[in-house]
């Protein structure tokens, strides 16, 4: 009893500072509306897909949010739609999940200068006043599996039409011990781990099947991240990074952004860079261990989907960072020895995010914007592989 009355206090003092609130939700005609007491921004939306085997949940959290008591979930809808549920979620957000038991794109939007904010639902539907008053009225459409952003011009997002929903596994570089390169009291281990949460939600609400080697600061082994890859038969394999260097004379000067395939080293860099991030392997290996992997010559196709998809990724990360941030350079796509891309069987490509040893850069490494942005990139140039090689295919 204790408890709750606490967990209620602070409910209520959290209320007090909240940017915002969820006052009422109200259905009509096709559509489910949100009245909140200010307008939806960009920073404090955030929507996920997560596809179960017998329900789809459209999940959107609004953050820096408190709902009113009067707010209520609906249950018992149709043989489509389970219900929508609205919860506060954390002191301090707001969690619409609408449970579906068929896939279906969702449009959502607030028009300018209101603070109404609209999900379409499937079909046309009655009003509703109370709680349990809709009944049977949804029907099953096709979709793409998508939630499709329509709102006001700060959030857009495309759906994505392909031929099939590809498995994708995002691998954050390093964690716990080993955290690898260091920048002023930054560590590439969280950087990395930031931006791979950003492209794991945003492929996630594009409708792909996405998983990570770590979600947290855990310590995974570099042999076991595409040993995982293999085992669940993922489309693709992407690992991301941040790179340094130690010439302090240097660290001013060196920056910019390189994507990654398994090759041969062919240029004195790129052996530098492999040898830096195979680091926590090679250290406890003899000589003759160390020729086997760093020396080895890689051929096949899958080496050359991967340049491909390392083109890709490259282009688009480029493209989002460039149009709105200064200081980004173009490193250009390599071969290397990464041991963690060694054994993939599927398209595997390393992204080097830029020098964290780099002061300039490494002010927009740890820039949310800037994650968001260079997430986006690298979301964009995975489906753009996608699209091309399916196009090939034909």
């Amino acid at each position: 009893m204790v408890s709750r009355f606490i967990f209620i206090f602070l409910l209520f003092a959290v209320s007090l500072f909240a940017n915002n609130s969820l006052n009422s939700i109200s259905v009509k005609n096709s559509s489910l509306i949100l009245n909140f007491k200010k307008p939806i921004t960009k920073k404090t939306l955030f929507t996920t897909v997560i596809p179960t085997k017998k329900i789809t949940k459209y999940v959107f959290d609004f953050n820096n949010c408190t709902k009113s008591n009067r707010v209520k979930s609906l249950h018992k809808l149709s043989s489509t739609i389970k219900s929508i549920r609205i919860s506060q979620y954390k002191p301090k957000v707001v969690r619409l999940v609408i449970d579906s038991y068929k896939k279906y794109s969702i449009n959502y939007s607030q028009k300018n200068g209101t603070s109404n904010f609209v999900i379409k639902l499937p079909t046309k539907i009655s009003s509703v006043k109370k709680n349990n008053d809709i009944k049977n009225m949804f029907t099953e459409i096709k979709t793409n599996n998508t939630i499709a952003k329509n709102p006001s011009k700060p959030i857009l997002i495309k759906s994505v039409r392909l031929k099939k929903q590809y498995k994708i596994l995002i691998d954050p570089g390093h964690g716990a011990h080993d955290s690898g390169a260091v920048g002023g009291k930054y560590k590439e281990k969280d950087i990395v781990l930031s931006i791979g949460k950003r492209v794991y939600k945003k492929l996630k609400t594009l409708g792909f099947n996405v998983y990570m080697t770590r979600y947290k600061d855990k310590f995974v082994k570099l042999s076991r991240r595409t040993q995982k890859a293999n085992k669940m038969n993922a489309d693709m394999f992407v690992s991301i990074h941040a790179n340094s260097i130690t010439n302090k004379r240097k660290r001013n000067i060196i920056h910019g952004i390189e994507t990654y395939f398994l090759d041969k080293a062919r240029t004195a860099r790129a052996k530098r860079i492999a040898a830096s991030e195979n680091r926590s392997l090679l250290n406890s290996k003899d000589m003759a261990t160390k020729n086997v992997l760093l020396n080895a010559v890689f051929i096949g196709p899958k080496v050359q989907l991967s340049n491909k998809l390392a083109i890709d990724i490259q282009k688009e990360v480029l493209g989002a960072l460039k149009s709105r941030f200064s200081y980004v350079k173009d490193n250009g796509v390599r071969g290397a020895p990464f041991r963690v891309l060694v054994g993939a069987q599927m398209p595997a490509v390393l992204i080097e995010t830029g020098y964290i040893s780099n002061p300039k850069e490494r002010k927009h490494l740890i820039n949310s914007s800037y994650q968001d942005a260079l997430a986006s990139g690298i979301v964009k140039g995975i489906v753009n592989y996608f699209k091309n090689r399916e196009k090939e295919l034909e």
